[in-house]
């Protein structure tokens, strides 16, 4: 009876050993530079919409697994850029508090527009935190991503286009844009990224929802879901020609 108990006592901790090494051995399928729109033209109740927003759907685990296969960090920018939360493997649900807390204790920065900086500052910290994983942790489809929301137009420091052909020529696969209300110009990312919009901050989260889990489980939108985007994104090539 002893021996039972024992060599069923070592199969359990075998098998709980080979679990764990499972869970550790998930590759990173994605890198994340989340960059978030903090300027004076958005209102503080606007504000806090948007990181409401955020922060749903960044805690929802069917967009975003907490199993080590998904990197994100995250910026906010006005005149300036700001990193709120240097790059992070989500291999847990602590390390999904740590973003969360993150994004939930933002406090906007007020000021101009420099989209360009926000990507620039992303792009510097996911490459630093990536350059310190070693070859086999990454999945043969890894990609680099970078995420921009924005209900204005870049009017200060670093063009948008030049940061975004630079993060292209550093090896990203696209630089997306979510433009929020008719003020929103994401011109220029033209041919190197993916644009969405939401009509109001308001209406931001399910467009969100659609943004990231495309971006991070390549999941397309649903048909009608593609539909409302599609009118989302009429009204705003209207505000991109309004801008012009």
């Amino acid at each position: 009876m002893n021996r039972k108990h024992w060599a069923k006592g070592i199969a359990l901790a075998a098998l709980a050993a080979l679990g764990m090494g499972s869970a550790r051995a998930v590759p990173i399928n994605v890198a994340l530079g989340i960059v978030i729109d903090g300027s004076g033209s958005i209102s503080a109740t606007d504000f806090a919409t948007q990181k409401s927003a955020y922060a749903a759907v960044l805690g929802d685990p069917t967009i975003v697994p907490a199993d080590g296969s998904v990197v994100i960090n995250l910026v906010q920018f006005s005149s300036s850029a700001q990193l709120e939360q240097t790059a992070i493997r989500i291999s847990s649900e602590a390390d999904r508090t740590t973003v969360l807390n993150a994004v939930n204790g933002m406090s906007q920065l007020g000021g101009l527009t420099n989209i360009g900086g926000g990507i620039d500052l992303a792009v510097s910290d996911l490459d630093a935190f990536l350059a310190g994983i070693g070859a086999s942790e990454f999945s043969a489809d890894f990609r680099k991503l970078i995420d921009v929301s924005t209900d204005g137009f870049h009017n200060t420091g670093t063009d948008p286009a030049t940061a975004t052909a630079a993060a292209i020529a550093a090896g990203y696969q696209a630089v997306n844009c979510l433009g929020i209300g008719a003020g929103a110009d994401c011109s220029w990312n033209d041919g190197n990224g993916t644009d969405f919009a939401a009509t109001t901050f308001g209406d931001l989260q399910p467009v969100l929802e659609r943004k990231l889990r495309f971006e991070i489980t390549g999941e397309l939108p649903e048909p009608a879901s593609l539909l409302l985007l599609g009118a989302g994104l009429a009204g705003l090539g209207f505000a991109r020609r309004r801008a012009a």
